[in-house]
């Protein structure tokens, strides 16, 4: 037997699934996150599901991670002390950065710049120019370069960004700094712009270099430190990460280039989901993976999620694709507070796994939207199969100094508690659909992640969505994502031209640049032309323009000029979808950058298909309970069902309660579940 080992580590549980190549066959567990070391968690679960199955070493193939690890890092702003050298004349870029302000224009009148990645202090200027053409006007005195070299090692830095003025035309002089600094000073971590993104627009080219380094030692670290653990159990199998773009990279590259693994976790969730949605012919998603501090969410339409070329990491602007994702701060763990004493409030800030929720027993005192759910009866018993048992007291203890101060019985103050937790999860879905031009009703919600088939029922009646889908193992979905997806090499040059003025050999030339260059990476990591395939696109927006739209092109329209530009018509038809308007015939456009995209092919795991359901549902009862529904008085009593004893064909009418050993789903009154062939929960509205 065959297997892959895929392990996804959350604010309070680290998931790992096992799954055998052949068959399908499928394995899950859950262990507590370690959250001062995840390392420590991420082999405890190896452990764990390599001794519950009787898995030897010798039969892993491969090893896949969803790390949350860079992100975390950023949020705390524990990276590395960092220096960075730029271009004469440019020494506060990240100073003046963009003339954006959060919240409405009246908050510039208080709003302080948070501190840079790099502060002042750290920053260098060197001599040497390349100018717009990339033609060096100036050269670099290696003599200067030594001297703030020095300087770094005295203030105690411990890796170097390197970001000089047009490196996207030609990177000459950035890779001329970065070889007197391999050679001056051999412990430091160095990363330079043209290698990390090589697109104009200095700010974002400069902080997002900037943060990838700051990254690097910590991630180099993690990263060999997992290494090590993986060969002390004899697994030496490769070691994958999963980008923030949904594809794939080894260990070592992610080690040089970090920043795309900021949203390593979430990415790997959105893969898994889509892939059920379109088992389950719901093509048009909108995913809701609630886990213990947060829930993330993404619009997928046609079995695609949308793809970002730039987003956000807590405060930072960074450049490199990923999927877009948004998150709030409502997840299982979320705090229930009162500001001023009177007005409730839920999140962000979250009790974690330590010490977690009250009714974990672990010694959490505060109210969460946990505690609430169990006070409400949505919550039966323990949560990993059992393995952490459930104190509905502490519960009731917690949600108590919600409702003493509000003058409420606990059932209303744990009702208030989980509507504010939805009114954000749904103000999170608005901002990804409504805010878009798309209604949710249009979409069904493909709810996973340990919390979120607790919450999906009492979600979609909030927003007015009918259609539901819960996929066969919710609670480690983002785990199970990372074994459906391939390797990704992203490779983006600028080459800013208006389509009525396009040069197409240079253009061609830089397409065959582009695909050398990821060719070359994906022979590294042991592809050739049949187990890759390449994707080109191209960046385009309307002149003068601040923004571009990504237009994905066929290969053999590189071939032809007039081809070419036909392809490019796509974009008008993009910005209308997007934005609601396009200037077709009315404004020129221009290419802004050049792209390939390859992706190393892996083998996809067998899907096994659902068993008819054999048991009467009378049958597949486990107990009854009573919960409180927002709709009706009081609590009502409904019957548990064991998910794992429910075939294809399934049929269970709401009010239910559907356990299993990685999640709860509470079917509402008026919801009927159903489980099809591939053993997804689809839940739906009647009257």
């Amino acid at each position: 037997m065959a297997w892959r080992i895929a392990v996804d580590i959350g604010g309070t549980f680290t998931d790992v699934v096992a799954l055998e190549e052949k068959s399908g066959q499928l394995h899950l567990a859950k262990v507590p996150s370690s959250t001062e070391d995840p390392s420590v968690a991420f082999i405890n679960s190896v452990k764990k599901i390599t001794s519950d199955h009787n898995i030897e070493p010798r039969s892993i193939n491969s090893v896949f991670h969803g790390t949350t690890v860079a992100t975390n890092a950023i949020i705390e702003r524990k990276y590395s002390k960092i220096g960075l050298i730029v271009t004469d004349g440019y020494r506060e870029s990240l100073e003046v950065a963009r003339q954006t302000v959060p919240g409405d224009f009246g908050d510039i009148t208080w709003w302080i710049k948070p501190d840079r990645v790099v502060p002042l202090e750290f920053v260098r200027e060197v001599e040497g120019r390349i100018d717009v053409n990339g033609i060096e006007t100036d050269t670099i005195s290696e003599e200067q370069i030594k001297r703030v070299i020095e300087e770094f090692k005295t203030l105690g830095v411990e890796a170097i960004a390197i970001s000089l003025l047009h490196s996207y035309r030609n990177p000459q002089h950035e890779r001329e700094v970065r070889d007197i600094v391999e050679q001056s000073f051999k412990d430091c971590h160095i990363s330079i712009s043209s290698d990390i993104l090589r697109e104009y627009r200095e700010y974002e080219r400069t902080n997002t270099t900037c943060l990838n380094t700051a990254l690097m030692p910590l991630l180099t670290d993690y990263h060999e430190k997992l290494a090590t653990n993986l060969k002390s159990l004899k697994i030496s199998s490769p070691f994958y990460i999963m980008r923030s773009s949904g594809g794939l990279a080894q260990a070592e590259e992610i080690s040089k280039q970090p920043i795309t693994a900021a949203l390593s976790g979430p990415a790997a969730g959105v893969i898994a989901a889509t892939h059920f949605g379109v088992l389950a012919e719901m093509p048009n998603l909108i995913c809701f993976d609630v886990g213990g501090t947060s829930a993330d969410i993404c619009l997928v339409e046609q079995g695609k999620p949308r793809m970002l070329t730039e987003g956000r990491v807590d405060i930072y602007d960074v450049k490199t694709p990923m999927i877009d994702i948004h998150a709030v701060g409502a997840g299982g763990g979320s705090i229930a507070w009162l500001a001023g004493g009177r007005s409730l409030k839920v999140g962000p800030d979250s009790a974690g796994s330590n010490p977690g929720p009250a009714c974990y027993g672990k010694g959490g005192t505060e109210p969460t939207v946990t505690d609430a759910n169990m006070v409400l009866g949505r919550l039966t018993s323990g949560l990993a199969g059992g393995d952490l048992a459930l104190d509905s007291s502490l519960a009731e203890a917690a949600v108590k100094k919600i409702a003493e101060p509000l003058g409420l019985d606990l059932l209303k103050a744990a009702d208030g508690i989980l509507r504010i937790a939805i009114e954000n999860m749904a103000a999170g879905i608005r901002n990804v659909s409504v805010k878009r031009g798309r209604d949710p009703r249009d979409y069904a919600l493909l709810a996973f992640g340990g919390a979120g088939p607790l919450h999906a029922c009492y979600l979609a009646e909030w927003l007015g969505m009918e259609r539901i889908l819960i996929p066969p193992s919710p609670g480690v979905t983002s785990a199970y994502g990372l074994l459906l997806t391939d390797v990704r090499i992203d490779q983006v040059h600028t080459d800013v031209q208006r389509d009525d003025k396009i040069n197409m050999p240079r253009v061609q030339a830089n397409y065959q640049q582009l695909q050398k260059k990821v060719t070359t990476r994906l022979k590294g990591e042991g592809f050739d032309k049949n187990t890759s395939i390449m994707e080109y696109f191209v960046d385009v927006r309307y002149a003068g323009q601040a923004y571009e739209i990504r237009c994905h092109i066929n290969a053999n329209t590189l071939k032809n000029e007039s081809k070419f530009r036909e392809s490019l018509e796509q974009f008008h038809e993009h910005h209308q979808d997007l934005y609601g308007y396009s200037y077709k015939d009315r404004e020129a456009i221009e290419i802004v950058n050049l792209g390939v995209t390859g992706m190393g092919l892996l083998t996809r795991p067998k899907v096994p298909t659902l068993e008819k359901q054999v048991l009467s549902t009378e049958e597949a009862r486990r107990s009854e309970v009573e919960i409180y529904f927002p709709t009706m008085a009081g609590k009502q009593k409904c019957f548990t069902y064991q998910r794992e004893n429910l075939g294809s064909g399934a049929q269970i009418k709401g009010p239910a309660v559907i356990e299993q050993y990685d999640s709860t789903t509470v079917v509402h009154p008026n919801w009927t579940a159903t489980v099809d062939n591939w053993g997804n929960l689809k839940i739906g509205y009647y009257e």
